[in-house]
């Protein structure tokens, strides 16, 4: 046909053969380990290491370090303006999350008793998750001879006191007391059964109250969060211990073994 220029026949190449292969590619130690290959190494770990941060604060600042580096890599060595351009927009990007954290952060201080809540339930974490958690939360108050929970009966609500003080009861016996920053009710949060202890208050005490069903729906859309508040649990388990131990000992008890005042 005119103007089809058609293969000669017999003349076919291997689809390798279309690229040039005079440019050699040889890797060795020192093309690995070079001051400059270090640098674009260095870049990496830094990213590797953003990714492990469990605050997002700490995982943005170190992903800067990272693309500072990677865009000294490109532009000293790599000689590559593509990947200076793209690590530049990398950079820009986190410290416009950075600004905004600080600025969520900053907005309004916390209260004495959100403050509270927030050291006893989600020490550490980035504050934009722990607004969000208070939110699900409300401050109430309860009069003397309320009762919190009552031994058997399903929990409606994660107490956390932050004024006042309730005892514990199992059985119709005093196993202990809890005041603030304590939880009430976070046995049967974690396994939906019923109390296991009746928490009376003893004297008026305000507390931040979560909706069981709500808060579980919560932390399972957030796992991290979810792992923190469980932590936080198991440290105020531990801390209930230790003083209903050392109550039975200073009281004489020795009737019978120390329980913790968990509900």
């Amino acid at each position: 046909m005119p103007g089809l220029r058609m293969p000669a026949r017999g003349v076919t190449k291997r689809p390798m053969e279309i690229f040039d292969m005079d440019l050699p590619f040889e890797l060795t130690a020192d093309q690995l380990f070079s001051p400059g290959q270090m640098v674009g190494h260095l870049s990496y770990v830094l990213l590797v290491l953003s990714m492990m941060m469990r605050q997002m604060t700490w995982l943005r600042i170190i992903a800067v370090s990272a693309g500072l580096t990677s865009a000294a890599y490109g532009f000293f060595w790599l000689r590559d303006p593509v990947t200076v351009f793209w690590e530049i927009v990398f950079v820009a990007t986190n410290l416009v999350q950075l600004t905004i954290i600080a600025y969520e952060n900053r907005k309004r201080a916390f209260t004495d008793e959100e403050q509270i809540v927030v050291d006893a339930m989600v020490p550490g974490v980035d504050m934009r998750y722990v607004r969000r958690l208070l939110k699900l939360g409300a401050f109430k108050e309860a009069p003397a001879e309320t009762e919190l929970t009552t031994q058997g009966r399903m929990v409606d609500e994660l107490v956390l006191i932050t004024r006042g003080t309730v005892q514990v009861e199992k059985d119709g016996r005093i196993v202990g007391a809890c005041g603030e920053g304590d939880f009430i009710g976070e046995i049967s949060f974690l396994s939906k059964d019923p109390a296991t202890a009746t928490v009376l208050v003893t004297n008026p005490v305000h507390y931040m109250a979560f909706d069981c069903g709500e808060l579980r729906g919560f932390l399972n859309r957030h796992p991290e969060l979810g792992r923190a508040v469980e932590a936080s649990f198991n440290r105020n388990l531990m801390a209930k211990l230790v003083r209903t131990s050392h109550a039975v000992t200073q009281g004489g008890d020795g009737d019978g073994e120390a329980q913790p005042a968990a509900t």
